[in-house]
């Protein structure tokens, strides 16, 4: 039996007609990797198609990228209708796989795929390395809908076989890939900086973020606040938007940090903003996989420091690619910025490290790459009758 860690990813590439769904109205780095890998997989020579809920904002971003997208109301209290129109959806595009990744839609594509006469393989895909609840509910949506899981991290593909009993040649690990050709250390941060007068400014701490709690950018603000007694000119960059927005703003303001916090809202230009940093930080409490803003930072050289949660560690080898600290402690983040700030050599020496490292174990063609394979050598398990199917 093939290993879910050991897949050939020397296979050729042969065209698939693949169906994604997410029922999420947000955009935050779940959305965006679906967007990068359709796109990808579209230029791959694949046929991808996007179901999404109505004005979301995936849909928008998707219909910007030229991807053909299905609009579907999600409503949780539509289940058998959604189960219709997902069965009309894949015998129109003639779909080979079904990929979902948020909840209702995981429940009803899935189904749907079940009883379709085309008979897709159907994927799973778990983001987040929040728990799973061993419910009946969840053993039928990760064990006998789905003919496999796909996780972006190794420590969400153990929480999936572990609390989901899935077995574990069903599980697959396939961390977000980063785009080397527009993440890279040459691309300028002057102008970025001017903008916000940072140019004479000794020390540019950021972070690229969804503002959501378990992002924890309430610790990151204590920690520059200790941070700022000890270098006044220091600026924070706090990049993005999200439902705790707010939130962020008044914990700023209560910590008199107005005129050294940067917010700069939901920015297209990451890699510019990226590029302005000395220090990228990391901050989240929970529910990570392989976060795309940190290795798009280490991509491009800067130095990280990074919260031991979810599959982190996978990417940050503390003292080797980057500096590891306890999550919810803000004394400890604020040390390590702190270190990396009075010492620039280790700050270009982690900084290379990483930079390695993403490209030799988190490109974005190998995230294509590697998805290809998993659908491919699934889809002759399924042909062979080696895929464990519940039920029959």
């Amino acid at each position: 039996m093939i290993s879910a860690n050991s897949v050939n990813t020397q296979q050729p590439r042969l065209p698939l007609r693949i169906l994604h769904t997410e029922s999420s109205m947000e955009l935050g780095g779940q959305e965006f990797r679906i967007i990068n890998e359709i796109a990808g997989m579209v230029k791959r020579g694949h046929y991808v198609v996007l179901a999404v809920q109505p004005c979301s904002q995936l849909a928008i971003r998707a219909k910007q990228h030229g991807i053909v997208v299905e609009e579907v109301n999600m409503s949780p209290v539509r289940w058998l209708w959604l189960i219709v129109v997902f069965l009309k959806i894949i015998t129109r595009h003639q779909i080979e796989v079904v990929n979902s990744h948020g909840s209702i839609d995981s429940w009803t594509a899935a189904i749907a795929g079940r009883f379709s006469r085309r008979y897709p393989l159907i994927i799973r895909t778990r983001h987040k390395s929040t728990m799973i609840s061993k419910t009946w509910r969840h053993r039928v949506l990760y064990q006998r809908l789905p003919h496999a899981v796909t996780t972006t991290g190794e420590a969400v593909r153990n929480l999936v076989i572990q609390q989901a009993d899935v077995p574990a040649e069903r599980v697959f690990s396939i961390p977000t890939g980063v785009d080397l050709e527009a993440f890279h250390p040459d691309v300028t941060g002057h102008s970025r900086k001017a903008q916000h007068s940072l140019t004479d400014q000794p020390l540019v701490i950021g972070t690229v973020a969804f503002f959501r709690t378990y992002k924890g950018l309430s610790y990151l603000l204590e920690a520059f606040h200790i941070v700022a007694s000890s270098f006044p000119h220091a600026k924070l960059h706090l990049v993005g938007d999200g439902p705790d927005y707010a939130s962020i703003v008044k914990k700023r303001d209560e910590l008199g940090l107005h005129e050294q916090v940067v917010l700069t809202g939901f920015q297209e230009d990451v890699a510019l903003l990226l590029a302005s940093f000395d220090v990228f930080v990391l901050t989240s409490i929970e529910a990570e996989g392989v976060p795309q803003s940190l290795t798009q930072a280490m991509a491009m050289g800067v130095a990280v420091v990074a919260t031991d949660v979810g599959s982190v560690r996978e990417v940050v080898e503390h003292e080797t690619t980057g500096l590891l600290v306890e999550a919810k402690n803000s004394g400890s983040l604020a040390h390590a910025i702190i270190r990396l700030a009075t010492n620039q050599e280790l700050r270009e020496k982690l900084g290379q490290s990483a930079k390695r490292h993403i490209a030799e174990s988190y490109s974005f063609h190998g995230m294509l790459v590697r998805t290809e394979c998993v659908y491919r050598e699934c889809l002759d398990r399924q042909i062979s009758g080696s895929v464990i199917v519940s039920g029959t």
